[in-house]
């Protein structure tokens, strides 16, 4: 929530910083107050979006909430028999993805292989529509097997989430991600380079790397009129949301991890070019801690990450509150344990040596 929070329904209603309306938190100097656009809103601005563990501790949020959509979704399993064929696939596939989004659809999907897998799901959706822009899809790759595709209908997105998306949530493995927010722009555009990019940059089964799409922003995600925080605006502007996950199994030596990692930000450099000005932006909570120019990555802009720098130094000027590649942490040694010298201390240093010259050379 903190960091923005996409959501199988976030296209329908937002991110989750856009639904928040007031923090109960404790400041670094111990005191508990209450945060919200009316009160202490600069504050509510950092905690809305900036990253988590910085500013405060928040205890409790106030979010505005929604009557549970009915959900119709698909299920899709599809292999291709070689890589100019697969490169075809991603292609319409591609092609589709506007479609759908005009149509209300939200999903996920991974690519790995000769395979694209995934599910899509259409909050408060028609099944007979859902299903003919299904069947369009199959007879525009008529030569691929689609009979893995399940159809259905549940009256709650808790069914949804509970039976479909919570099993493939594991936790407790070897992971390092990167990810890239797409431009929709470039998506509706320019959709053969999307492709060709992705398919460049898709996983390995046999590697452990992935390539996962999020159709998770555009809708509700780029209607800020009402929105008062500090998401990325990468966000406002994108469609999908791309991770690049690279697993290894224990017992993976360090000169390897590091082979590893190298290969994630080389895929995620290569997203790079679906990027509006080639730098790039991408979630700070699936982010790739080698990032370089990180301030920029995952806030949006310079001038945003300094009026974040600016709260936090308000708020916690002595800097209690410190993790890895947040606000304010690049004040800090890279292992956390000690704060750089800051350039007001180096100048009294400065100036204590030269007086310490002085000394010598007159007595």
């Amino acid at each position: 929530m903190q960091g923005g929070g996409h959501s199988p329904l976030s296209r329908w209603q937002g991110l989750a910083a856009d639904q928040v309306l007031e923090y109960d938190v404790v400041t670094a100097n111990g005191q508990r107050q209450t945060v919200s656009p009316c009160q202490n809103g600069d504050l509510f601005w950092a905690l809305s979006g900036g990253g988590g563990g910085t500013y405060a501790i928040a205890l409790s949020a106030v979010i505005r909430t929604f009557p549970s959509p009915s959900i119709v979704a698909v299920m899709y399993d599809i292999n291709a028999t070689n890589e100019i064929r697969y490169a075809t696939l991603i292609q319409s596939f591609i092609r589709l993805l506007p479609i759908v989004a005009d149509a209300g659809w939200s999903g996920y999907f991974n690519m790995a292989g000769m395979k694209l897998s995934g599910v899509f799901h259409v909050p408060n959706g028609d099944l007979a529509a859902v299903n003919t822009t299904l069947n369009q899809f199959a007879a525009n790759n008529s030569d691929l097997n689609f009979g893995a595709t399940k159809l259905f209908e549940v009256p709650l997105f808790y069914y949804y989430f509970a039976f479909v998306l919570e099993p493939s949530n594991p936790t407790g493995f070897n992971v390092l991600l990167s990810s890239r927010l797409i431009p929709e722009s470039i998506i509706r555009n320019e959709p053969d380079k999307v492709a060709e990019a992705f398919v460049q940059v898709k996983g390995q089964s046999a590697t452990g790397s992935s390539l996962l799409g999020h159709l998770v922003a555009g809708g509700k995600v780029s209607n800020i009129s009402n929105f008062n925080n500090s998401v990325n605006p990468g966000w406002r502007t994108s469609l999908l949301h791309m991770v690049n996950s690279q697993a290894w199994p224990d017992g993976t030596s360090e000169t390897d991890q590091k082979y590893l990692a190298q290969q994630v930000s080389n895929r995620a450099e290569i997203l790079n070019r679906l990027s509006i000005n080639s730098q790039g932006t991408c979630y700070l909570n699936e982010a790739d801690p080698n990032e370089i120019d990180w301030q920029v990555k995952f806030f949006g802009t310079r001038a945003i990450y300094d009026r974040l720098k600016l709260i936090k130094q308000n708020v916690d000027p002595d800097g209690l509150f410190v993790c890895p590649n947040c606000v304010g942490s690049d004040d800090w040694t890279s292992d956390l344990n000690c704060p750089k010298t800051s350039n007001s201390r180096k100048l009294n240093l400065t100036i204590f040596l030269l007086l310490m010259e002085i000394l010598v050379i007159l007595s």
